[in-house]
């Protein structure tokens, strides 16, 4: 969309400028999503969140037809405004943007990225301190 844009009418669309690393608001987003095909982690080192996304093992072990490659952590960003709105930032899904949903109390329970809506997986009894990748 971008290319033809620019291409055929000269429209340059450019990605919005993200915000600077927030710790408090990367806890809230830290673990792993799930649909049923695929997963969707994201975590932090402390200065950056990163997402990577991937085919469940079980789901790549049972196709007989070859699937494409998983997309490793690659940085994301927080985008400026009210909504939980994101950025990719690095890696094959760079400017993919995408946003978090919350449940009535305010916790994140899901992220959109690509239309499809990833719910938050439950942590594994050995992870209850969160993940950090």
């Amino acid at each position: 969309m971008r290319w033809a844009l620019e291409h055929y009418l000269g429209v340059v669309e450019r990605d919005p400028e993200p915000l600077p690393y927030d710790a408090a608001r990367a806890g809230e987003v830290v673990g792993r999503y799930e649909i049923d095909a695929m997963d969707l982690d994201i975590a932090t080192d402390g200065s950056r969140l990163a997402l990577a996304v991937g085919i469940k093992p079980e789901i790549r072990a049972a196709s007989e037809a070859d699937m494409p490659p998983d997309y490793p952590a690659a940085g994301m960003a927080f985008l400026p405004g009210d909504g939980d709105e994101y950025l990719v930032t690095e890696g094959g899904l760079k400017g993919q943007r995408g946003f978090f949903t919350r449940d009535e109390a305010g916790a994140v329970v899901g992220v959109d990225l690509a239309g499809r809506l990833f719910g938050r997986a439950p942590e594994a009894p050995d992870q209850r301190g969160g993940r950090n990748g």
